[in-house]
């Protein structure tokens, strides 16, 4: 739906209109019911109190078409405004472009958004994922970020996340919350939120195919179908990968399974139930020198295939939400459950004693939200408020390795974490085009360790930690015009550990896993901003400064094995996250007709500076925190006719070396790696693509795992994971 732009009305007025039925922003928070009926009665008491008169408005002028939309997974249209009710870096990223390259992870899917850094063994898995320095020494499971599909709570109730069980053919879109920006989805941690929108029956075709492949025995294919029957809509999507890998021993086979089915119980209530299924069987190289990498990047040590490191689980997740929305007010209520069965293949030697882990974990979820957008003083105000419970049970035990066999047990426990954030945040317009916000969570957390094998010298190491907290933040818009704004925010974090962070195998073979003890990691954080659209430019740049206590890190041997974690007392996190699209021409060959052009050259590109310091700290000073890579850069030129052909080459940079360990003695090289793609797409329903990377075929470390001091470490400090060497890809696909 579009508005003149000569009567376009003031942002207020907008929104206002939204909860008239005209779609304008209408805002995509979740929330949690226990059942329809619960939800439905409440509903019932909750409408009446919450509606006000309507306020007249001044004439607007409305062209487009009336589609029928989901309530429950609302459009990317919807999504974008949101920019005026984020007073801090919010970036929406489509999956459109995922149509024009290889579309099989997070990496191809999130290329190029400023603030998110990536980093993972090959080219298809994501290890670890970190916004503003948040988590991202975690192994293999991120930490410190919120992942959520259409809402729900995608971590283990602990905060550890498995991507690869997010199938991007079911995704439509992905809303990128940095920082306290994610007030609203509950993420109470320093990086913010990834909310992971659905795509349903309304925006399906009755049959897609696509089928790809390329480089080191990468093949995916996908099938999908959708579509609309009366009050009811389907959407079902099945992926099947598979990639022999850069590396010998680094093979994966993957396979998702995504469907939803919706009913439009009425035209203001909508339910929808999720399922997902998934299976994963990844065999793990190990890590490597840094000559290795410089000089033999496919090399694989024989104790990584002999002790066969390999990691394979099998996932099922269902879900049901509903949502109410009518005149001024949403609501929004879920509930979730999901089952893990995981067995993880490591290591088993002096300093090593994890062996073989074989777990499974049951997680629970609720979510309910109200929002409200109302009149106060005579302005517009937009109320939110919610809860969301979670729980996760998991049953553990570990073996000797012994060349890849199960040998005696080693440990045997249950972990129970709780977590339940409430929250409110209200945005309140002082004049036309300025607004405040002011939001606060309660949190409370449990993590219960109950040691099963306690027949070592370690003895029982059974321990229950409660965390409670509380959050606020203030923040502030100022609209130049509809299309651009500058914002400022001050907010307070708060993670506490995972059981990764508070239990590890202690030195000696006896020993079992002992326990530690830690506090939550805190920060407070400035940050502001801009962002907008003015003619051929579009942008968003946010600077931040967050002052940490009880910093969260790991302790990691020259393998990369973990030790453990422990709080740092003082830190700070600071950096600049900044992108811009430029369209540098328009009708470069072909005339302009009527108003669009012909064919366009686009240029994309983004800057993240992440910036992590010790402050004072007794051991490592001022020095900088491992691992994080300090500039990043990408840039794409892209070449767009009308024809549905398209063609350019893009650039990822690595500016400058960046520290390996936290004594900054082992440094991780800088890097440029560019590649390029060109393809059609049909207006019939076909497309095409062929894509390069990495054509330099430039020897770099895609992930490293980060160490106390490599001084001490020893002559072999196998921490380096080498990226993809020179690679192609090629891709079709067909719709109906």
């Amino acid at each position: 739906m579009r508005i003149s732009a000569s009567n376009r009305p003031s942002l207020a007025h907008a929104q206002r209109l939204s909860w008239r039925g005209l779609g304008i922003p209408h805002e995509p928070v979740v929330g949690l019911v226990l059942s329809q009926s619960i939800f439905l009665a409440t509903l019932g008491a909750a409408v009446p109190g919450a509606s006000s008169p309507p306020a007249r408005l001044a004439p607007v002028i409305v062209t487009g078409t009336n589609e029928v939309q989901s309530l429950t997974s609302p459009s990317m249209d919807e999504a974008a405004r949101q920019r005026h009710e984020v007073s801090g870096g919010f970036t929406l990223k489509s999956t459109e472009d995922l149509e024009r390259g290889r579309a099989s992870g997070f990496q191809d899917l999130f290329r190029g958004v400023p603030g998110l850094i990536l980093q993972g063994e090959s080219g298809t898995e994501i290890g670890e994922i970190s916004v503003r320095g948040s988590g991202v020494l975690s192994d293999g499971e991120p930490v410190g970020i919120q992942i959520l599909q259409d809402g729900f709570a995608f971590n283990q109730g602990d905060g550890e996340t498995i991507l690869e069980d997010i199938d991007l053919a079911s995704v439509k879109y992905a809303e990128v919350f940095r920082g306290a920006n994610a007030f609203k989805y509950g993420s109470t941690t320093l990086g913010g939120a990834i909310n992971m929108v659905s795509r349903t029956g309304y925006d399906a075709r009755p049959i897609e195919l696509r089928m790809e492949g390329g480089s080191y025995g990468f093949l995916r294919g996908n099938a999908v179908s959708g579509g609309v029957e009366g009050d009811f809509d389907y959407f079902a999507s099945i992926t099947g990968r598979r990639l022999d890998g850069f590396r010998a021993h680094s093979r994966e086979d993957t396979e998702d399974l995504f469907a939803n089915v919706g009913w439009k119980i009425t035209e203001h209530i909508e339910n929808r139930v999720f399922l997902t299924l998934a299976r994963t069987d990844r065999l793990l190289p190990g890590g490597l020198t840094q000559d290795q990498l410089n000089n033999d990047p496919k090399y694989v040590d024989p104790e990584s295939i002999e002790a066969n490191l390999s990691k394979e689980w099998q996932y099922m997740r269902v879900a049901d939400r509903v949502t109410y929305q009518q005149d001024n007010i949403k609501i929004d209520g879920g509930a979730y459950w999901w089952h893990r069965n995981l067995l993880s293949r490591g290591l088993f030697e002096d300093e090593s004693w994890a062996g073989i882990q074989s777990y499974y974990s049951d997680n629970v979820g609720i979510r309910l939200d109200l929002t409200v957008h109302n009149e106060w003083f005579g302005r517009e105000n937009r109320l939110t408020l919610g809860v969301a419970p979670a729980i996760e049970r998991e049953v553990d035990q570990n073996f000797e390795n012994l060349d890849g066999q199960r040998g005696e047990t080693t440990a045997r426990d249950t972990e129970l974490s709780v977590n339940a954030p409430i929250y409110l945040e209200d945005q309140q317009y002082i004049t036309e085009k300025l607004s405040l916000q002011l939001g606060v969570q309660a949190i409370y957390a449990q993590r219960h360790f109950h040691d099963l094998f306690v027949d070592t010298d370690s003895g029982d190491q059974s321990g229950n930690l409660v965390f409670r907290g509380l959050n606020p933040k203030v923040g502030a818009i100022y609209e130049f015009d509809p299309h651009s704004q500058v914002f400022a925010n001050f907010s307070k974090s708060w993670q506490p550990p995972t059981f990764d962070n508070l239990v590890a195998f202690g030195d000696e073979v006896d020993d079992s896993l002992l326990f530690t003890p830690l506090q939550a990691q805190r920060a407070w954080t400035a940050e502001v901003g801009t962002r907008g659209e003015k003619g051929r430019f579009g942008w968003e740049l946010a600077l931040y400064h967050s002052w940490v206590r009880n910093e969260l890190l790991e302790i990691k041997d020259a393998n990369g094995v973990e030790h453990g974690a422990f709080n740092i007392d003082r830190s700070y996190h600071q950096g600049i996250e900044a992108g811009l699209e430029v369209e540098l021409l328009d009708s470069v060959f072909t005339r302009r007709r009527g108003s669009r052009a012909a064919d366009r050259l686009v240029f994309e590109q983004s800057y993240t500076l992440t910036d992590l310091h010790f402050d004072g700290d007794p051991v490592y000073g001022n020095n900088r925190i491992a691992i994080i890579p300090i500039h990043l850069y990408d840039a794409g030129l892209t070449y767009i006719h009308r024809s549905g052909f398209y063609a350019g080459p893009n650039l990822r940079c690595n500016i400058t070396s960046y520290p390996v360990d936290h004594a900054n003695t082992l440094y991780a090289d800088a890097y440029a790696l560019w590649g390029f793609r060109a393809g059609f797409q049909s207006r019939q329903g076909w497309s095409v693509y062929v894509e390069a990377r990495n054509l330099g075929d430039v020897r770099y470390a895609s992930d490293i795992e980060a160490i106390p001091d490599a001084r001490t470490a020893g002559d072999d400090v196998k921490v380096f994971h080498p990226g993809d060497g020179r690679a192609f890809y090629a891709g079709v696909s067909w719709s109906l």
